[in-house]
């Protein structure tokens, strides 16, 4: 059995709908909510989940940091966190690498 990314579950969402109020109304409620990238001081008053390591992949990516940050965003809005703070980034070698980040959940 292979892992569905999101894009692939919004896809199948999107085929699926034949109007706008069942694709609302069907839509998982995380995929609608943004996730904050915050600092440690931004979620002072918030509830500390998780944290998560999001690897870049294999291959030569020279802007592995922006890929393991996106792989990132996207397990924190699966996972329903309202904010993220970036904890450190570590290099795997010349081209990829891990971003790793503390989960939130605030109220507000």
């Amino acid at each position: 059995m292979h892992k569905i990314s999101v894009k692939q579950k919004r896809l199948r969402l999107k085929l699926s709908c034949s109007g706008v109020i069942l694709c609302f109304l069907l839509s998982p409620l995380p995929l609608l909510a943004k996730i904050q990238e915050a600092k440690a001081e931004d979620v002072a008053s918030c509830k500390l989940f998780d944290t998560i390591e999001a690897s870049s992949g294999y291959g030569k990516k020279f802007n592995w940091q922006s890929v393991a940050k996106d792989t990132a965003l996207e397990q924190a809005q699966q996972l329903g966190a309202s904010h993220l703070v970036w904890d450190r980034f570590n290099p795997v070698g010349a081209f990829n690498g891990i971003a790793i980040a503390k989960l939130y959940k605030c109220n507000s």
